[in-house]
């Protein structure tokens, strides 16, 4: 009766048995078909997996200015990767890498047996799985039917790949942190070096980083020892798989990390403003459309390029050597003359940075709107990912450690931040709180204590600038400088600025009155003249800066020295309506109210306007588009655009001769026959007594006009050269930030200097062709008399003296 009851148990112990052995081999089966089956990348996404290629955007030489991208990322085939790279990364991530299928079933039970304590399962082809394809699952469940899921992407990635493209595309994807995605990128940042040339303790550095790249980051000083430490144990696992013999490991693991960092930003680097209004103006392009609703510029499957992903070309305009320059000057004149001379005038205010005349009102509102466009009020609001470097998906309210806080839900690679919400009413009190911040200083960066609102009234005594350099000819722009600090001050002020321009305009009206036949060297009265205004309004009679009035002068003496008297005559006598259209010929597209103030510059206008405006003069009087970029390629280098310049008559050839000769006096000085007087608000541009040295001692032939608006707020100077035009604005972010006296805030210190210094650098170097002749005169007779010296003498309507047959 037991013999029964005994066979039972044993075949239900042998039953038992052979089901603890065979569930995991069903399970895992059961999950492999599971995972099969799942949202897995097809045929083609194997055989095209995503890579996103980075925009390059080139200089005129064709060399590198910078890059859009989501990743800082080139791939590079596996012939130009250091071998050391590929050996490092074999001996310490996965020693049998050429041996199996994509699967290592030592290592994944190895892994299991000793809890992953003697290295991990996954191998380079898993791992590329993972950060190829797939985001980081959570949870303990889903993140094993990941690894399943991997398993069967390896299989296939081994199926369709040889081993070096494996180790390729590896490293060609992993992120080395630091804006160093790929080893190409790695190998800039760190070392400055390619990847092909890459030496054997750099490979095992950058290969050590693999295992957790912000643990071992080598750009932190507190890190330092913590990465020599894992390079050393790559160097011993290469070592021990026959990559490197016992006296190479001894001397490479003694050796200091030597590192050549290079931060890569778009904020960093050459043109940083350029680059971003380009970016802006290459975005509407590649999406914008024609009448019928096409897309103008479509890729072959019928979608917009897309700038961060799409790998395009574009060529710029923007010459190397002449944006360095550009860059220089300002910093030269802003960091080391101009702004202590401005810092001196602000101790003395009361509500410094803001002009007395500015009441507390004014200020508060001022200071209100400026909290409110501020990186930190978006970052309170919910409006922006302050923390990210990385784009977000978007922000929502989450309840977080018993809290409200703003959730920042990252985009695959990007940040997972969280910061508390703050009411709209307690916001002004964060502002008024102080905390640790880095501002900006002309000497570097200064790590302080202060408000976020005392740090506005700190930025906004900082004086701004803009510079903007073409040729009249071709419509090229040569340089462009928005500012002093793109990561302090993003506001570019070649294109996005609007500035009232003062008597920058006042060649409009001058222009207007030679095209209709007005003699430059006629004499005038200087006194006022008025004009009358629409009831209730007084009349109208503006006044000179330097208040002095009586005598006779000619148009070009009053054009020199900026004389409001006779520029209200002008335009008294040919109305704004006309000045108006001359403004708009020449370029000019900011609003222009045809009104008499016009004609002291009340308009406010672009430099990359009034720039573009100035060079008809040197152009003949034909008015060419300024253009930055010339082509545009795909990746392949086929062409998507490439740009012809707008050109058309503006002004006569006649007109522009007759006016560049009068502006060449705002530089040279122009003769007053009544007092005998040569003056020209430029001519500091000649002269090098005191500081001048440093920027003027120009002797080639130039043209310029100077510009000052109410209360020294805006200072201008836009020079002429037969091949290159070059505009300069400076000023305060507030108009009611400024200099409290005019020998201080006038153009001709303010701008000026700028100009000084950067055409002093381009003449100065050997390797820019730029012409040092004089403006080409018309054939023919100009019909009027050009030099008032000669005329004086008794002229022969040539613009030569007439002594006599």
């Amino acid at each position: 009766m037991k013999k029964p009851a005994a066979k039972k148990s044993k075949r239900r112990r042998r039953l038992l048995w052979w089901g603890l052995v065979l569930s995991p081999v069903l399970g895992i089966y059961l999950m492999l078909l599971a995972a099969s089956l799942s949202d897995l990348p097809g045929i083609e996404d194997l055989e095209n997996p995503r890579s996103d290629l980075a925009t390059a955007v080139l200089f005129s030489d064709g060399t590198q200015m910078g890059q859009y991208y989501r990743e800082n990322r080139i791939p590079v085939a596996y012939e130009r990767i250091s071998p050391h790279v590929v050996n490092a990364l074999i001996a310490t991530e996965d020693e049998r890498f050429r041996e199996h299928g994509g699967i290592d079933l030592r290592g994944t039970l190895r892994a299991a047996v000793f809890l992953g304590k003697r290295g991990g399962a996954s191998t380079l082809t898993q791992q590329l799985a993972k950060m190829q394809f797939h985001e980081r699952e959570s949870g303990l469940v889903r993140r094993v039917f990941q690894k399943f899921q991997e398993w069967i992407i390896s299989a296939r990635l081994e199926r369709m790949y040889t081993k070096d493209e494996i180790i390729a595309m590896y490293l060609n994807r992993f992120d080395w942190i630091n804006q160093a995605v790929g080893i190409h990128s790695a190998a800039h940042v760190y070392f400055s070096t390619s990847p092909d040339s890459l030496r054997i303790e750099q490979a095992a550095m950058l290969v050590g980083m693999c295992k957790n790249p912000a643990l071992f980051n080598p750009n932190k000083a507190y890190r330092v020892d913590t990465v020599i430490h894992r390079r050393m144990v790559v160097l011993d696992q290469m070592r021990r798989n026959g990559f490197l013999n016992a006296q190479q490991y001894d001397s490479l693991k003694a050796l200091p990390l030597g590192l050549r960092f290079q931060s890569v930003s778009h904020a960093e680097g050459p043109a940083p403003y350029f680059r971003e209004a380009l970016r802006e103006q290459l975005q509407a392009l590649l999406t914008s459309k024609d009448e019928q609703g096409n897309l103008r510029f479509p890729r072959q499957d019928g979608r917009p390029y897309d700038l961060y992903t799409d790998g395009l070309k574009v060529y710029t305009t923007i010459d190397r050597r002449m944006q360095a320059y550009g860059e220089w000057a300002m910093r030269e004149h802003l960091a080391n003359e101009l702004q202590p001379d401005f810092f001196k005038d602000l101790a003395r205010k009361k509500n410094r940075p803001f002009d007395a005349r500015v009441s507390a009102g004014e200020i508060q509102d001022i200071l209100s709107v400026a909290m409110r466009r501020s990186t930190r009020y978006k970052v309170l609001t919910g409006k922006q990912c302050g923390s990210c470097e990385r784009p977000a998906v978007y922000i929502k309210k989450e309840m977080h450690e018993g809290a409200m806080h703003f959730h920042c839900v990252p985009k695959l690679g990007g940040c997972d931040a969280w910061w508390p919400v703050v009411k709209e009413e307690d916001i002004p009190k964060v502002f008024d709180t102080p905390v640790n911040m880095r501002v900006f200083s002309w000497k570097g960066e200064i790590d302080t204590v202060m408000s976020p609102m005392d740090s506005i009234r700190y930025y906004k005594s900082f004086l701004r600038s803009g510079l903007m350099s073409m040729d009249p000819r071709t419509g090229f722009v040569k340089a462009w400088v928005g500012g002093s600090d793109f990561k302090h001050f993003q506001y570019d002020h070649v294109d996005k600025a609007r500035r009232q321009v003062g008597s920058t305009f006042k060649p409009f009206v001058y222009a207007t009155a030679i095209r209709e036949g007005m003699d430059p060297c006629r004499e005038l009265p200087n006194q006022k003249v008025c004009f009358d205004m629409p009831k209730p309004q007084p009349e109208w009679c503006p006044e000179n800066s330097d208040g002095e009035y009586g005598g006779m002068v000619t148009v070009e003496y009053a054009l020199a020295n900026s004389m409001n008297t006779v520029t209200a005559w002008l335009m008294k006598q040919y109305g704004p309506q006309s000045v108006t259209v001359l403004a708009r010929h020449m370029g000019v597209k900011s609003p222009l109210d045809p009104v008499p103030s016009l004609c002291l510059g009340v308009a406010d206008l672009k430099l990359s306007e009034i720039t573009g405006a100035f060079s008809s003069f040197a152009n003949k009087g034909v008015y060419i588009e300024p253009i930055v970029f010339t082509r545009i390629e795909d990746k392949n280098g086929n062409a998507i655009l490439d740009i012809m310049p707008k050109t058309y008559e503006a002004l006569d050839e006649r007109t522009s001769y007759v006016m560049l000769k009068m502006l060449k006096g705002v530089v040279d000085g122009a003769w007053n026959p009544s007092s005998g007087k040569v003056v020209g608000t430029a001519m500091r541009l000649r002269t090098s007594w005191g500081n001048r040295q440093k920027y003027a001692n120009i002797k080639f032939p130039t043209a310029g006009k100077t510009g000052t608006t109410q209360n020294n707020s805006d200072g201008w100077f836009i020079g002429i050269t037969p091949d290159l035009v070059t505009g300069v604005w400076t000023g305060a972010e507030d108009r009611s930030v400024r200099f409290s006296t005019t020998d201080k805030g006038q153009g001709a210190n303010m701008a000026l200097p700028i100009y000084g210094y950067y055409m002093n650098k381009v003449y100065a170097d050997p390797t820019i062709e730029i012409s040092t002749g004089d403006f080409e005169r018309p054939e023919g007779d100009l019909g009027v008399e050009i030099d008032c010296r000669a005329k004086a003498k008794g002229g022969n309507g040539n613009g030569k003296p007439n002594w006599g047959d």
